[in-house]
């Protein structure tokens, strides 16, 4: 089990049904893929920008802009510390509510610039290591929430969490559709 990739799954677990269709999009080196397979005998779809998937699990390299997946073809979208490497996650966004019927979103909740900086410059070394885009925005909880208010969704917060010895705040969002 991967300490970090569980105590992210456990920030949305409860939220999610048994055996659901998950797109994680950003799959990353896919250990919360992995343990959302094994602790919710889910069918996890893997995609990202780069291939530096460390799991047996299928990784489709793409660009999540256009995700080449019919509409509502996932129970979930799950964005794990994703927008912020996005310069425009509108569209990431949009493309994760067009083939899910619930997006999961975990982010970074960043209060203050100096620790925003810090951030972004933490959060960017991985770019250059796997080719990935680098740390773009850095913003706090209401922030995030300010930006989902100007699409047609519904943004619940479901945790709030710490990472890293307590040094990266983070927030667990469930977004869907309004009514």
């Amino acid at each position: 089990m991967n300490t970090r990739a569980d105590l992210i799954l456990r920030s949305f677990a409860p939220v999610i049904a048994p055996q659901s269709r998950i797109l994680d999009i950003g799959a990353g080196k896919g250990f919360l893929a992995l343990e959302m397979t094994r602790q919710l005998n889910a069918r996890v779809t893997l995609v990202d920008v780069a291939a530096y998937n460390h799991t047996a699990l299928p990784l489709t390299v793409c660009d999540s802009r256009a995700l080449a997946f019919a509409d509502h073809s996932f129970d979930y979208a799950v964005l794990s510390f994703v927008l912020h490497h996005c310069p425009q996650p509108e569209n990431i966004l949009r493309e994760a509510l067009r083939v899910a019927r619930e997006v999961i979103v975990i982010e970074n909740d960043v209060r203050g610039k100096l620790r925003g900086a810090i951030t972004r410059l933490i959060d960017s070394y991985p770019a250059l290591r796997f080719g990935t885009p680098p740390c773009y925005i850095a913003q706090s909880r209401d922030a995030w929430l300010a930006w989902f208010a100007q699409f047609p969704v519904e943004a619940t917060v479901l945790s709030e969490f710490s990472l890293e010895r307590g040094f990266f705040r983070n927030v667990t969002i469930r977004v869907h559709r309004k009514a």
